[in-house]
């Protein structure tokens, strides 16, 4: 049977209901499963990055493209260590073993920079890669499986 990959964040292990957070939707955001949020003057939005206002991953999709800051909530699973994910990885090259270890940034809302290394508050932690033939499929540059780390 063939693993399904999603375009964005992707829980690999059990999640502990009780530690899911609701945020309010701002408005004009589209939020898709797996997408990493953050918070803007108290609402969920899409993060590009791992700032201090980053609060995890769409637990859910909540279209708010045409309703009002607060029309709708988002569910976000938290970012942390315990949560295992799998995620695209959208630039710049193939990922390899090397990325093992690496604490790297967002490159989008729904994937990673293998190369950006520069992160400040919060990273993702890669434990290991998925180069598969079905994973290159799915998406080019393979996929990062690992979980998330706060920068002290």
């Amino acid at each position: 049977m063939a693993k399904k990959y999603l375009a964005g964040f992707d829980l690999r292990n059990g999640l502990d209901s009780a530690g899911v957070k609701s945020y309010p939707v701002g408005t004009t955001v589209n939020i898709a499963k797996g997408d990493m949020i953050t918070l803007a003057a108290g609402y969920a939005t899409l993060a590009t990055s791992m700032v201090a206002l980053t609060v995890g991953v769409a637990q859910h999709d909540a279209n708010n493209s045409a309703g009002v800051d607060g029309a709708i909530d988002v569910m976000v699973i938290p970012i942390l260590s315990k949560y295992s994910f799998r995620v695209p990885v959208e630039a710049n090259a193939l990922i390899t073993v090397a990325a093992v270890g690496t604490i790297v940034d967002l490159q989008t809302e729904d994937g990673i920079d293998i190369n950006d290394t520069s992160v400040t508050a919060n990273g993702f932690l890669i434990d290991a890669i998925d180069v598969s033939t079905e994973a290159v499929a799915a998406n080019a540059y393979g996929y990062a499986i690992g979980h998330f780390v706060a920068i002290t």
